[in-house]
């Protein structure tokens, strides 16, 4: 199961409104930490036609594998033709899905159990679910103005009691469960097989003026008197690893002398090191220097030197590098390269052991490796740590289309 984010970027009545601030982070950020909090996708992905929003999202551990089309990116698109969009890129990148839920960007009140409880009603076998609440005064007793007077809509209900009157449910906003499948078949978020996630009046505003703003901000207050609690589950991230890792010494790249930044792009440059590497390339001076000084800003890669160092008394010798990205959802790409005076000495075997335990214990889930056919020392590393082949249809899409030339591989944290 995926989640789609559905977050235009030329909102009219709110400017930016998919990325304006409330209480104090994007609002976005509300609906991609509840969905990555359930535990409920393989991915978290969002689908917008701006790069600053796709940017905001990225940083908040989203996916964003591509940007919409002009077709769904105008007043008319529904949230249908976004959907229908994303199923059919996904599709050809080779993404399997079987079914998914749209979350709206502006869903503050979201929460993780919400889509818990969704996504339980469709592992039971429900073709669709989506949130629903109550409203909060019978419909029967609405009330019509017709030449300054007023009349009701449907007098029959003038003198039935309140409580005998059938209870009348509304679209609450936030989100929509689906198999692929039935969405297929009837081209709507929900057909004749569609179950209620229902909510409070209090878990639920519409946000369409600036006004509602307000509101749903005084709601959330009332609701979590000390604010969002996102301090406490904010992600370190890869720059995390800075530092000892028992006996190594990882450094980020940008944080290097320019001598040491030199010699690691030589390294890396060396025919013994770059043909096994899935870009054969040389990496010339000025693109090294340019990438290196673009990663202090950067949340989703991190690119260490690696020393080890034999005892305090002894100069620590550096051995290599390891590279990490981040995928989103937990997940991250890995590559390793080990100077060849280093190598045999079972540096990458040590350091991906602590490697491993150390991601783990951060938060993430599974790392990704591609490795070129011909490349029989690191598909002996990947073997080693017990990480697994994988078919190229089971690969993140951050790192698709595959490539026939590489081998790919998943560990589990």
């Amino acid at each position: 199961m995926i989640a789609i984010i559905p977050a235009r970027g030329g909102s009219k009545r709110i400017p930016g409104k998919n990325i304006r601030p409330f209480l104090g982070h994007p609002v976005i950020e509300y609906s991609i930490r509840a969905a990555l909090q359930s535990g409920c996708f393989e991915r978290v992905m969002v689908s917008t036609d701006s790069e600053e929003i796709a940017a905001v999202a990225r940083k908040c551990g989203a996916w964003v594998p591509f940007l919409r089309s002009e077709a769904t990116s105008n007043d008319y698109a529904t949230t249908a033709d976004v959907v229908t969009e994303v199923l059919q890129r996904l599709q050809e990148q080779g993404v399997r899905c079987d079914s998914f839920a749209v979350i709206y960007a502006t869903a503050p009140f979201l929460t993780a159990e919400t889509l818990r409880r969704g996504a339980a009603l469709l592992d039971a076998g429900r073709a669709a679910a989506f949130t629903c609440v109550e409203y909060s005064y019978p419909v029967q007793r609405s009330l019509l103005i017709e030449d300054d007077c007023v009349r009701m809509a449907e007098p029959q209900y003038l003198t039935t009691r309140s409580q005998d009157l059938q209870k009348h449910y509304h679209d609450a906003g936030q989100c929509y469960f689906s198999t692929v499948d039935a969405f297929r078949k009837c081209g709507s978020l929900w057909g004749p097989d569609t179950a209620p996630i229902l909510l409070s009046d209090l878990e639920v505003q519409d946000i369409d003026t600036p006004v509602d703003w307000q509101l749903a901000e005084l709601k959330y207050r009332l609701l979590h008197p000390e604010g969002p609690d996102f301090a406490k589950s904010e992600p370190q991230g890869l720059k995390a690893l800075e530092g000892p890792l028992r006996a190594f010494l990882l450094t980020p790249y940008e944080k290097l002398s320019d001598s040491m930044s030199e010699r690691m792009r030589q390294g890396r440059n060396l025919p013994e090191i770059r043909n096994r590497m899935t870009d054969r390339d040389e990496i010339p001076a000025d693109s090294h220097r340019s990438f290196v000084a673009s990663l202090a800003d950067r949340t989703d890669k991190a690119y260490f030197a690696v020393q080890y160092s034999y005892g305090p008394e002894t100069e620590p010798e550096t051995v290599g590098s390891v590279t990490l990205s981040d995928l989103g959802s937990g997940d991250l790409e890995r590559g390793i390269w080990i100077f060849p005076e280093s190598q045999g000495n079972g540096y990458a075997r040590a350091l991906m052991a602590l490697l491993y335990a150390r991601l783990a214990e951060l938060g993430y889930k599974h790392v990704y490796t591609r490795v070129r056919r011909d490349n029989d020392a690191s598909r002996n590393l990947d073997l080693y740590m017990g990480a697994v082949e994988i078919e190229p249809a089971r690969l993140p899409g951050a790192m698709l289309p595959a490539d026939p030339d590489m081998v790919y591989y998943r560990y589990d944290l």
